[in-house]
């Protein structure tokens, strides 16, 4: 992203300074948007919207100023150097104790400025007994070392007594707690490079365990967390160790857990701003989560909305900015947080707006680009200021090296990148591409029987498209028209002459031959004059919206490399509307239309020409012929050269609504 958010400022510069506390840039504090408290926020958007670049940008500029945790959801090891991906099928661990550990981590550092770094005694207890302590009569194999069991086994006897002597447990759990923390990496082999981030943030447990009586401190908080109503007993030590059970089940009593853990981590939190720390409006810590749409993430987001909708006094709680891979669209943009506002919804949901044709033509101007270069950008890159970058430098690029540029050269070129980073499965990405010849669900199992012959049953080939298919939709791409451009760019290059014309003869085979994707096809091969006569027959029989629709459709036909000869038609190929060998108006009409629309809905077209438009108008007023059942053609020969010029290509020219029967 070159260090430069487009659209995002507004939360960047505005909403995030507000929810902290403290200016982005400058040192002085920020009235708080939220002074109760702020929501959770969610930022949704595609791939290469800018989600990580905002994060990023939020992160340099508060990094050292204020505690703050940035974590990836979707990387092995949350994206820790060193930490590989825990398992979340094992007693001791699951995902929501690897990221807690990691939060409490980051969060502890110490920041200039700020005072005494971050301390979390509740998480820490709470991350010990349940990484450490393995209850007895438990189904488990024992393979930890022996000090380590000999250690828990004198520490039980004194755990479970009903009248402990305080002073031997203590001297008892000091030395299970040294035992432990060194055999952390056997105790943590699930999750391996973890061991010493973990010992960092368990350190702080010790004091709580040796000084600390049971109904003081970070010990009380856990005994008034864990009820009798829900089958504790004894005191808070004692029902600390008994909590480990419930996170042992693997079921929904894990969950219950993870919720008291996640409720230790906000607690400690809301301890380390005392009254000094309020009185002087510390700035808040921050939370930073990419990637919160896996499942890892949907969890702990529920469990943080669990959190700070506790009820009780109003805490202090971090701000939490959460990135989800989604389809923005259905949320308000980030423009509605700039300025003053406050916004109550709770979780707070807002989009990543689309880039606009200023950051376009931002992003090209280092060098002198022909009029037409921001307009097909536009249309490969969905709204995504990723893609635009990836297009502009190559543009700029282009430009400075050879002086000049070609659209469809700077495509060639682009689109490995393009396509990386929507489509990272290289595998997926080659279905899709293939899959992107076929206009209609209908053809795409045929299509893929005709490239991958080997493919026997119907069973396995069903299967390879519904794994593109949903490969598409869990990336949040179905639909997506400028995906559709690029992936048909890519194929027509990376196949031959004689495997586009075969490809789309087999397409063609597999339609209706009086459907609209018959002549799609058909156009495809370069059968302009076979798609002609069938358009004027059906203009004679037709409802004139319902004719306009299908040209539309037709005429987005994808369009083959340059140097492609379509194959040979019907030597007697006439005209069945015309009634003799010379073609009348309507004809010549069609005839100009068709290959004239198909060309300017090649995505790569330069600008229209006005004497192109004019050809459009002309056409369409004459299968208008001044009929009053044929107002729809009057309609489109108005409106169809103006959008037209303004950049709409077909299947998205108007049709006027209604007048299909």
């Amino acid at each position: 992203m070159g260090g430069r958010l487009y659209g995002q400022q507004a939360l960047q510069e505005d909403f995030v300074p507000r929810l902290v506390g403290l200016h982005h840039e400058d040192g002085y504090q920020v009235a708080f948007a939220y002074p109760k408290g702020a929501p959770v926020i969610r930022i949704v958007g595609g791939r290469g919207s800018g989600k990580t670049a905002l994060l990023g940008a939020v992160h340099d500029a508060y990094n050292g100023r204020v505690p703050l945790a940035r974590v990836d959801l979707g990387a092995p090891g949350f994206g820790e150097p060193g930490v590989a991906d825990g398992d979340d099928d094992v007693p001791n661990a699951s995902r929501i104790t690897h990221l807690l550990y990691l939060l409490a981590y980051k969060l502890g550092l110490e920041v200039r400025h700020f005072g005494r770094p971050m301390a979390f005694p509740r998480l820490s207890l709470g991350l010990l007994v349940v990484t450490a302590w393995q209850p007895q009569n438990s189904d488990e194999v024992d393979v930890r070392p022996p000090d380590l069991r000999r250690a828990e086994a004198d520490l039980r006897t004194l755990i479970t007594a009903e009248d402990p002597d305080v002073r031997r447990r203590r001297e008892s759990l000091g030395r299970w707690f040294d035992v432990v923390t060194a055999n952390l990496p056997q105790v943590l082999s699930a999750v391996p490079g973890l061991d010493a981030i973990a010992g960092i943030v368990l350190d702080t447990a010790r004091a709580q365990l040796v000084r600390s009586e049971p109904d003081k401190g970070a010990l009380a908080w856990w005994g008034g967390r864990l009820h009798r109503s829900q089958g504790y007993q004894g005191d808070s030590l004692q029902r600390l160790f008994q909590f480990v059970r419930g996170f042992r089940r693997l079921d929904d009593r894990r969950r219950t857990a993870e919720k008291h853990l996640v409720a230790a981590l906000l607690g400690d939190i809301d301890a380390n701003y005392g009254t000094l720390r309020r009185l002087n409006k510390k700035p808040r810590p921050l939370l930073l989560l990419d990637n919160a749409h896996t499942d890892v993430g949907r969890t702990f987001l529920a469990l943080l909305d669990s959190g700070h909708g506790a009820a009780g006094k109003y805490p202090t709680r971090p701000v939490a900015l959460a990135t989800l891979l989604g389809k923005g669209h259905r949320h308000p943009p980030l423009s509605e947080v700039g300025g003053d506002a406050v916004p109550q919804a709770r979780p707070l949901v807002l989009s990543i707006p689309d880039i606009e044709p200023a950051h376009i033509a931002e992003m090209l101007s280092p060098v002198d680009y022909p009029d037409h270069l921001p307009r097909v950008v536009a249309r490969y890159i969905g709204g995504r200021a990723a893609s635009a970058r990836i297009l502009a430098d190559a543009a700029v690029r282009r430009v400075e090296e050879a002086g000049t540029i070609r659209s469809r050269e700077l495509l060639d070129e682009a689109a490995p990148a393009l396509l990386a980073k929507l489509l990272p499965d290289p595998v997926m990405q080659e279905r899709l591409v293939l899959l992107s010849a076929a206009a209609d669900a209908g053809t795409r199992r045929g299509l893929w029987t005709f490239a991958h012959p080997e493919d026997h049953s119907e069973e396995l080939v069903a299967a390879r498209v519904r794994e593109a298919d949903d490969y598409r939709t869990r990336s949040c791409l179905d639909g997506d028209r400028a995906l559709d451009l690029l992936l048909r760019h890519r194929l027509a290059a990376t196949i031959t002459h004689e495997r586009w014309r075969d490809t789309q003869l087999r397409l063609r085979s597999l339609c209706d031959p009086r459907g609209d994707t018959y002549l799609h096809h058909t156009l495809a091969l370069g059968r302009v004059e076979e798609v002609v006569c069938v358009l004027h027959h059906r203009f004679t029989v037709a409802p004139p919206a319902e004719w306009l629709t299908s040209l539309n459709l037709i005429c987005a036909a994808p369009h083959p490399r340059e140097g492609y000869e379509p194959p040979a038609g019907s030597p007697t190929l006439s005209c069945t509307a015309c009634g003799s060998d010379v073609p009348g108006p309507h004809h010549e009409a069609v005839a100009s239309l068709v290959p004239l629309l198909w060309r300017l809905s090649d995505p790569l077209t330069l600008a229209p020409r006005e004497d192109e438009l004019t050809t459009v108008r002309i056409a369409l007023e004459t299968l208008y012929g001044n009929r009053a059942a044929h107002g729809a053609y009057r309609e489109a020969s108005a409106a169809w050269p103006a959008r037209l010029r303004a950049g709409a290509q077909a299947p998205d020219l108007p049709v006027q609504e209604g007048a299909t029967s």
